[in-house]
């Protein structure tokens, strides 16, 4: 399993699909990429169909990589609409909005219309996927990802993909800020 990014990231970063798509990886679950637009086309084409579309990268494609231009079957759509049932805020009503499951060769990709870090089964689950049947998952969190998802997996590898949401608070400009300040500066 690896974890990507969080924070109030615009959760459409395509800098870790990308190379899991090249790669060819199969039996892959990724949450998720924010893209109502595809989400939208993946309802359009309905499931069972197969729909070509600029995954991705729309919101700022110098941050956190560009569109991905794929071709994928619609497994699943949704509301969006599922009860949590994980460590963090089970029982509770999340919105995903409009949602999609694309399979992308070996790679489902959960497709969300309103922003939201993975922290709970759920958010696979509620789209069909058995994320413990699962090879590798993806799930774009900074840490709330722990409770639910590591004690499913064999190995956690958190990944900085230098998108907006990166721990790396070096590689971002400060332009108003008083200086020296703890962790730009040693202090």
């Amino acid at each position: 399993m690896t974890a990507g990014a969080g924070s109030s990231a615009y959760g459409d970063a395509t800098t870790l699909l990308h190379p899991i798509l090249e790669a060819g990886l199969t039996n892959v679950g990724f949450h998720a990429i924010c893209d109502p637009e595809a989400a939208l086309k993946a309802q359009e084409a309905g499931v069972g169909n197969t729909v070509r579309l600029k995954l991705g990268g729309k919101v700022d494609p110098s941050i956190g990589g560009a569109p991905l231009d794929v071709t994928g079957e619609v497994v699943t759509l949704s509301s969006g609409h599922f009860i949590a049932y994980g460590p963090i805020g089970g029982g509770t009503w999340r919105n995903h909005g409009l949602s999609a499951l694309l399979r992308i060769d070996g790679v489902e990709v959960v497709v969300i219309t309103n922003n939201g870090q993975a922290t709970d089964l759920a958010q696979f689950t509620s789209l069909g996927v058995d994320p413990h049947r699962k090879s590798t998952l993806v799930v774009k969190s900074m840490q709330h990802f722990c409770a639910a998802f590591e004690p499913i997996a064999r190995n956690v590898i958190e990944v900085d993909t230098g998108a907006l949401s990166t721990k790396n608070f070096l590689a971002r400009l400060y332009k108003h800020i008083r200086r020296p300040i703890w962790p730009l500066d040693d202090i």
